[in-house]
């Protein structure tokens, strides 16, 4: 009887601000779609939490949690390499991590335009790269997404800081896909508009923004983590397989006022 030949290792993604909202959502429509997923997040508990809900929710899910400082290049590094002792070389990378920062141009203080650009745009750069020289250094043909946003396309009052550190990311998208095509290395972003998550209602739920952003956008909702979950997995997939350096909205339209 002729020996049966092993069955293939299954990709391994790294998703980062995966302890809750949309990162937690990503981390588990992957490991639904056969990712072995590390679950990255700044405090270990929240990481671990979050690899073992997606396990207990996915049958057969292979998952951990991986603690991910995004701002510090040693933790950047040491998550890397964590995820690959524990799962196998990265094929997958989805940059979630992001904070806010509420304020008006006149208000914004200087602390919080640096932890907003710290956390979104150069945490973004710090694990974009390390996970690249990786895919290079082992031959990996690669997906990497970006969680953009809306508000690094049109401009939204009180985010100067979150809408500058989004569209920053978008042409760090774009800088990566050039560099990274002749590696066989896909850079594509997602850029939702408001979400319905612990993030998004810091917006959504105060006075009146609810019903004036629904008004702004033609589809008449704001976005789940379901349809931003779903827009990564057709970016990671084979389908996506000649798609490079795109900005996906996942937006309803609100683009196109």
């Amino acid at each position: 009887m002729p020996e049966r030949a092993p069955a293939p290792a299954p990709p391994v993604a790294l998703v980062t601000g995966a302890s809750r909202g949309i990162g937690r959502a990503i981390a588990a429509d992957l490991a639904a779609a056969g990712h072995a997923v590390a679950c990255t997040a700044r405090h270990e508990a929240d990481a671990r939490a979050a690899a073992a809900a997606i396990a207990d929710a996915v049958p057969g899910a292979r998952t951990i949690g991986v603690v991910l400082e995004v701002t510090d290049p040693a933790s950047v590094a040491s998550a890397v390499a964590r995820t690959e002792e524990a799962l196998g070389p990265i094929t997958v990378l989805v940059s979630n991590a992001g904070i806010q920062r509420l304020g008006g141009v006149l208000e914004q203080s200087a602390e919080d335009w640096d932890a907003v650009i710290a956390t979104n745009l150069t945490g973004a750069f710090h694990v974009a790269q390390a996970v690249a020289r990786r895919m290079v250094e082992t031959g990996t043909a690669g997906a990497i997404v970006n969680i953009a946003s809306a508000a690094g396309l049109i401009a939204f009052p009180g985010r100067t800081a979150y809408a500058a550190a989004k569209a920053g990311l978008i042409m760090l998208t774009r800088s990566f896909a050039l560099e990274l095509a002749p590696h066989g290395i896909r850079v594509n972003a997602v850029a939702p508009t408001f979400v319905e998550t612990e993030l998004g209602r810091q917006t959504l739920d105060a006075p009146g923004m609810r019903a004036a952003i629904t008004a702004r956008i033609p589809l008449g909702r704001v976005a789940t983590e379901a349809d931003v979950a779903a827009a990564v997995r057709y970016l990671v997939s084979p389908g996506a397989g000649f798609v490079t350096g795109t900005v996906l909205p996942v937006d309803g339209g609100i683009a196109l006022r």
